[in-house]
């Protein structure tokens, strides 16, 4: 027996003799299996591989393999992550009472026969369970008996049969979501009454309410008691205008669209990212300190906040991840992405910063409308490495290929706080000459010194010399005095 190991499946084919065989992972790496008994060959098969196995297959398919041999029976049962869809589960679109409360029954004897280190788990579901108690033994069967770490829970509100979906209330005992091994939360289509299961979240780093409605002091209250959150993403509806108040010194990435608010008020100094795609306050009700942001731009207009994201590129420490940049890079984003205008503050001279800016804009899947990158210095970076320094210029701004891909394009780019530095003119003209900005390139000078003026004036006269690919690009300042008159 010969056996084919991909990432999607396992192939067998006959053969007469038994033998060591070699067989390839999931990571590439070279295993042998030793084949005795060509009818008893897979329970050989190490349980980690065959975990690795099963996570690259959908749900439906793990639960089948249990069919397979008296080997694969159990083997699902320690996968780390359930996804579980009652829409597939049932083979149904829509949910009706019968056979929603089949697929319930179904989802709970899946939680209740998993009995390995359960990481993440996934549950679509309608507002039948919420209404009949089962959706809140799942959560505590999860919560503190599984101790999951990643929990994503959505009803399933159909817009178009408000008869077998709709904007459920959740009702929970108080703490539901306390246990401390849980550190990811994502709520979508619910309507909260009170916070009380929300009550001490204190481990809870990662919380996403999507389309999820409640009085603003309930937000409040639920803020409050996860103190330890880095990253939050509000897409909420509040029954009575008030003002919402983020309060977090851990907060590192912030998405807000609030609809029915008076106001709102961020407190968060560590703050690396705010998204923001609706505000239904005013501008003069909206106030944030957040000091690491830094924007040039006023998003602000006819008394609405455009759709934008701002976001402060910095480095993290030694054996430490970015979380607003891994965020950025993640699948929720999606819908961030499609915002359209960004400000970025990078420092150009640091290697590191100019990889995580290729990255953000090399994801973004769309064109992106405008795109502001404010030049910021970092004078100690510089005085402790100076051999990173030219790394980078060696390395990225000595490259010809397009930057960040030849893909991205947008149709704004302002340059902040330029100062007109060879990093900058590199960054500059790599955009320019392969078509990555579209209509207009927008420069802000850093200083008014004479100095400074000239250098700036120099390197815009030497960018508007370059080939452009778009006739109708053109190159702009705020201090027209640095440009000079052309056919341009």
């Amino acid at each position: 027996m010969s056996i084919f190991f991909t990432k999607e499946s396992i192939v067998l084919a006959s053969q007469s003799m038994d033998r060591s065989i070699p067989l390839s992972d999931v990571d590439g790496e070279m295993i042998h299996v030793e084949v005795v008994n060509s009818l008893d060959w897979i329970s050989k098969l190490p349980n980690d591989l065959l975990l690795k196995v099963l996570s690259k297959l959908s749900m439906e398919e793990v639960l089948r393999t249990s069919v397979l041999s008296k080997r694969w029976v159990d083997v699902w049962k320690e996968t780390s992550h359930l996804y579980l869809d009652m829409r597939r589960i049932a083979k149904a679109k829509i949910l009706l009472p019968e056979v929603s409360h089949q697929a319930a029954r179904s989802v709970t004897k899946i939680i209740k026969d998993h009995r390995g280190h359960l990481e993440r788990c996934t549950i679509y579901h309608d507002s039948l369970q919420c209404e009949d108690g089962v959706f809140e033994s799942w959560i505590q069967s999860l919560v503190n008996v599984k101790h999951i770490k990643h929990l994503k829970l959505v009803n399933l509100f159909d817009h178009f049969e408000p008869i077998t979906g709709s904007h459920v209330t959740l009702d929970l005992l108080p703490k539901s979501f306390s246990h401390p091994d849980l550190i990811s939360l994502f709520l979508d289509e619910y309507n909260l009454e009170t916070p009380h299961a929300f009550y001490s979240c204190r481990s809870l780093k990662d919380l996403s309410l999507i389309n999820v409605s409640a009085e603003t002091e309930v937000f409040n209250a639920v803020l409050v008691s996860c103190p330890s959150l880095e990253v939050l993403a509000l897409k909420i509806s509040c029954h009575k205008k008030g003002f919402l108040k983020i309060e977090n010194h851990n907060l590192k990435f912030l998405f807000l669209s609030c609809l029915g608010i008076k106001g709102i008020n961020v407190s968060s100094p560590n703050l690396d990212i705010l998204s923001i795609e609706y505000l239904s306050c005013k501008e003069e009700n909206f106030f944030t300190a957040s000091p690491r942001l830094h924007s040039h731009r006023n998003y602000w207009a006819a008394g609405q906040c455009l759709a934008h994201t701002s976001y402060i590129i910095s480095c993290p420490q030694q054996g430490e991840e970015s979380i607003g940049h891994k965020v950025m890079l993640s699948g929720f984003t999606d819908c961030m992405k499609m915002l359209s205008l960004m400000s970025v503050s990078v420092d150009l001279t640091n290697a590191k910063e100019v990889e995580m800016l290729r990255q953000v804009l090399a994801a973004w899947p769309v064109e992106m409308g405008e795109l502001e990158i404010v030049s910021k210095s970092n004078n100690d970076a510089i005085k402790e490495s100076e051999s990173s320094i030219g790394k980078t210029r060696n390395t990225i701004w000595e490259e010809t290929k397009p930057f960040p891909n030849a893909e991205f394009r947008v149709y704004t780019v302002w340059l902040s706080n330029f100062s007109g530095s060879e990093e900058e003119f590199a960054l500059a003209s790599r955009v320019i000459t392969h078509g990555t900005v579209i209509w207009n390139m927008k420069i802000r000078p850093s200083s008014s010194s004479t100095t400074k003026k000239s250098k700036i004036k120099a390197a815009i006269a030497k960018l508007k010399e370059l080939p452009k690919c778009h006739n109708y690009f053109r190159i702009t300042c705020s201090d027209e005095a640095l440009v000079e008159p052309s056919l341009w």
